[in-house]
């Protein structure tokens, strides 16, 4: 069990021969390491690595301080929670014991391959969607057909004298988005809390080339911005931002839909994330259900009995 960063980043490679493609970025190790530096003093990190001669598993798993919950790392920043396993799954079994052993409730939010050998047993409930559009269902063409009014909106704004500019996540514009986004938001909005915005900047960061911001910019001033990430054949739209001084003329929906189009014309699958909000719902073609996983400390100790570590030890 990993209780610290150091002991974290001691598991770089075991971890990457883990991924695969049901899994995504937010699984990776550079985003739950940089979770454990950021968000430890809220989430107290207790990875659990386990391995036999036939497989392996990762559980990021977290207590939560002020709830004493258990759940996985990334505070609220991290979509569609996952393990890591290979092989048979009694390593996978072993790692959710010595959960269970903790003694407290799990509660993770949002879990999408609801067909994963330990999701599919698990008590859950529906969470929200994640609207997206697949590029071997939708072209570039006919997504503009689709939403004309939409594009004669982006165009009305390159006639304003405004451009579309990709950066990397290395770009200095990262940071002035995040600040930005913290200093319009209130107090319930997710980017309210700076410690958040300084974690996306840091993965950002990390990510370089594979993340790709997208802002619209009359001369110094950044009208909006999208940030996003490659995940191998998808582009996942993770933050939006746009100056309200410019509200209305939409300017941070009409540079999603550009950024969509652009996708799709390149043969990318577009991922809108998490939330029902009408202008995802306006834009995607199908959706991902998400769920909520809870478990009592008894239902984790009934999922998880002790004998199962014991079985494994002898």
């Amino acid at each position: 069990m990993a209780r610290s960063v150091g002991e974290i980043e001691t598991l770089g490679s075991v971890w990457d021969s883990l991924m695969n493609p049901e899994l995504s970025l937010f699984q990776s190790h550079r985003w739950n390491l940089l979770a454990a530096k950021f968000f430890g003093e809220r989430e107290e990190p207790h990875f659990v690595f386990a391995e036999n001669d036939n497989g392996a598993a990762i559980l990021p798993a977290v207590i939560q301080t002020q709830s004493r919950t258990l759940s996985f790392a990334g505070e609220s920043l991290l979509d569609y929670r996952d393990y890591l396993a290979t092989g048979d799954h009694a390593p996978l079994m072993a790692a959710w014991q010595k959960l269970a052993t903790l003694d407290l409730r799990l509660s993770i939010t949002a879990i999408s391959r609801m067909q994963a050998h330990i999701w599919e047993r698990m008590p859950k409930t529906f969470f929200s969607i994640a609207p997206r559009l697949n590029s071997g269902q939708v072209t570039a063409e006919g997504f503009v057909q689709d939403h004309s009014r939409a594009f004669s909106r982006v165009r009305k704004l390159r006639r304003m004298g405004l451009h579309i500019i990709q950066h990397s996540g290395n770009a200095s514009i990262v940071a002035e988005i995040y600040r930005l986004r913290t200093t319009q938001s209130t107090g319930t909005e997710l980017f309210h809390d700076s410690l958040r915005a300084e974690f996306m900047v840091a993965v950002c960061r990390a990510e370089g080339s594979n993340c790709e911001i997208f802002s619209l910019e009359a001369g110094s001033t950044v009208v909006a911005a999208l940030v996003t990430f490659r995940d191998a054949d998808w582009r996942r739209c993770y933050t939006i931002f746009y100056d309200r001084g410019w509200a209305r003329f939409s300017p941070g929906t009409s540079l999603l839909f550009e950024v969509v189009r652009r996708s799709l014309e390149q043969g990318i699958s577009v991922d809108l994330m998490t939330g029902e909000q009408p202008y995802k719902m306006r834009m995607a073609e199908s959706t991902q259900d998400l769920f909520k996983v809870s478990a009592s400390v008894s239902e984790m100790h009934k999922l998880f009995p002790a004998s199962v570590a014991a079985d494994i030890a002898a």
